[in-house]
Order: C-alpha cells, then sequence, then structure tokens
C-alpha cells in the first residue's frame, strides 16, 4: 500500500506539503495541489482512519455490533434505518456478529475502538434484555431493540406492551368477544409485555379472556419453532364453543394459522378473523387476503439510535417506539351462523 512518503516522492514535494493537501490547508498552491492529487490517484493512495483521528480529524466510521441480527430476515430493518442515516451524514458504518457470544462482543469493541470509530450501537434480532460486559470508554454508545435494566446508555426499543393491546383492539372493535391468544416463547420479553397490554385492552372492553384459549403458539426449540401450533390450534377447535379471532405472535405464526384453519374448512376471516405481528412484508402483503397485523418499527429504531450515537447526545434513559397497527383483510365482523 503506497505511503505519504511515496505521494511526496512521485508530486516531487516534501512530505509536509502533502499532509497540508491532505488536511484541506489553504495555503498550498493550485498548481501543486493539483499535482500531488494526480500523484494519489496513480499510486492509488487513500489515507487510513487513524491517520485521520492522528490529525485532529474524525474518522467518519460508525459501528453496528449485532447478535445474528443480519440473519434475522424480519429484523434487518434495524440495520436500513441505521444505514439511512449514515448515508445521510456522510458516515461509513461496520457491522459486527456476535453470534451471541460475550468473547466475540468483548472482541468486536476492542476492534472498532481502534479503528477510532465515532459512535458504536448494539442491536438485537429480538426485543431483549442485555447485560454489556464491553467497555466503549468515551466512544458514544447507544442500545437498539434491547435494553439494560440500569440504563446506563440511550435504548430504543418497540413498544410491545402497546403493540398487544393494538392488536386486541383490532378484533375487539370489529366486534369479537370470543378472542384466542396464541403467543410466542413463554418469557420473552415482548411476550409478557404483549399479553400485559392484550390483558388491558381485554379489560377496557369488559371481556374476560378464557384460560383455556390462551397458548403458546411457538417454542424454543431449534428448527421447530411452530411444532406446536397445530396441537394449540386442535385444542382451540376441539368443542363447539371456539374462538371468532385469533391474535398471533408474529406473522410467521399467523401465515401458518391460516393454512391450518383452512385444512379444517375453515375461512378467513369470514370464519375466523386472524392478526399477526410484525408486518413481515414477505408475509404480510403476499397473503390472500393481505395479513392484518401490528408493525414493529424496526426502522424507526434503527433511524433513532443511529442519530442518536451519532450526534453523541447525553441523555440516558429508554424510548418506547410505537407499534401500529397496519389493516388489511384478515379481520372482520364475527360471523353470525359459524360452521361447525
Amino acid at each position: 500500500m503506497s505511503t505519504i512518503h511515496d505521494v511526496a516522492e512521485k508530486a516531487g514535494v516534501s512530505i509536509k506539503t502533502v499532509s497540508r493537501v491532505l488536511n484541506d490547508a489553504s495555503s498550498v498552491a493550485e498548481k501543486t495541489r493539483v499535482k500531488i492529487e494526480k500523484a494519489m490517484q496513480a499510486l492509488d493512495f487513500a489515507p487510513s482512519a487513524a491517520a485521520r483521528m492522528l490529525r485532529g480529524r474524525p474518522t467518519d466510521l460508525v459501528a453496528v455490533i449485532a447478535e445474528q441480527l443480519t440473519t434475522a430476515p424480519d429484523s434487518t430493518d434495524i440495520i436500513k434505518g441505521i444505514q439511512s442515516v449514515c448515508e445521510e451524514l456522510g458516515k461509513m458504518l461496520l457491522i459486527g456478529e456476535t453470534g451471541g457470544h460475550v468473547e466475540n462482543a468483548n472482541r468486536l469493541v476492542l476492534d472498532m475502538r481502534e479503528r477510532r470509530v465515532e459512535a458504536i450501537m448494539f442491536a438485537t434480532p429480538f426485543h431483549a434484555n442485555v447485560t454489556l460486559e464491553s467497555v466503549t470508554g468515551a466512544t458514544p454508545t447507544v442500545l437498539a431493540n434491547c435494553f439494560e435494566p440500569t440504563a446506563r446508555f440511550p435504548q430504543i426499543v418497540p413498544d410491545d406492551e402497546v403493540g398487544g393491546y393494538t392488536a386486541a383492539q383490532l378484533v375487539l372493535k370489529a366486534g369479537h368477544t370470543k378472542i384466542a391468544f396464541l403467543q410466542l416463547i413463554p418469557h420473552m420479553v415482548a411476550t409478557d409485555l404483549r399479553f400485559r397490554g392484550f390483558l388491558r385492552a381485554m379489560q377496557e372492553h369488559g371481556v374476560r379472556p378464557r384460560a383455556e384459549w390462551l397458548l403458546h403458539g411457538a417454542a424454543q426449540i431449534p428448527d421447530a419453532e411452530f411444532s406446536h401450533l397445530q396441537d394449540s390450534i386442535d385444542r382451540l377447535f376441539a368443542s363447539g364453543d371456539r374462538p371468532t379471532a385469533i391474535l398471533c405472535g408474529n406473522d410467521k405464526m399467523a401465515m401458518r394459522t391460516i393454512f391450518i384453519l383452512q385444512r379444517r374448512g375453515l375461512r378467513v376471516p369470514d370464519d375466523v378473523s386472524v392478526v399477526g405481528f410484525d408486518d413481515f412484508r414477505l408475509i404480510s402483503e403476499a397473503l390472500d387476503p393481505g395479513l392484518t397485523t401490528v408493525a414493529l418499527p424496526y426502522r424507526d429504531i434503527g433511524a433513532m439510535a443511529a442519530r442518536l450515537a451519532i450526534a453523541g447526545d447525553a441523555m440516558v434513559g429508554t424510548v418506547k417506539v410505537p407499534c401500529v397497527a397496519v389493516e388489511r383483510g384478515t379481520v372482520s365482523r364475527p360471523a353470525k351462523g359459524r360452521r361447525k
């Protein structure tokens, strides 16, 4: 790789003159500046980020340290949100994947700090409670889609409780009172918060939840997340008294639920209304009719985290980003003469 010495030799000037050009000094004659820039191009010379830092200039590098975020297709909008802000502000985004391993996170933080990144963001594919063991020092740090209970840094998370409330409102306002809730994996942050919001909406409408209709449609089984979904739906429809609406923990579960209901000879939404969660558009917009769902604000979370991190804002605490309803075609009023 060419060095500043090589550039000076080819341009026939001193190293100090090349350095002044790199620092945008106005005292360098235009003819000399052009000669140095042509030498840089001929030698394919690019000043390193570390060298820029030594000259007191920002590196324009921003880092994301993620836990399997880029391989989770339904949460990559977090990265898109961060990238959009980086492009707007002229920053280059570096991404490191931890694979969920603390030692990888520590190594990546050290590596990013050696590169003199201007900000570090930690991001997870699911709303998660995390403990950061890595030392980021004076580098501005922001958490995206995750939080520490101590809230040492700004942390941007989805308002999952309001999301659960919103999902329930979609079917309650349509007139449903026989409502089942197929939840995500037990004890996940999102699972508990959405259930709390669901219960609040039911209480406001004077509808008592049926314990036998509050099931988990997902399980923490590698490559078999929905292995128990068929059994859960069979339990919902085991008797003549059965739900007219089903809320699902995510869009993938909702899609599978619709297929299972169709195999039972039930129509969505004529016989059963179905609501998803995420607004994962590869699913929600591809289904016919389109899936009514609650959108996770991943892109907004990423963009907000990036702005806070790059600005180096001193704000400390938690920002909850709203989860909003996206109404399409899988919710209607309950049918009066439902088919058995």
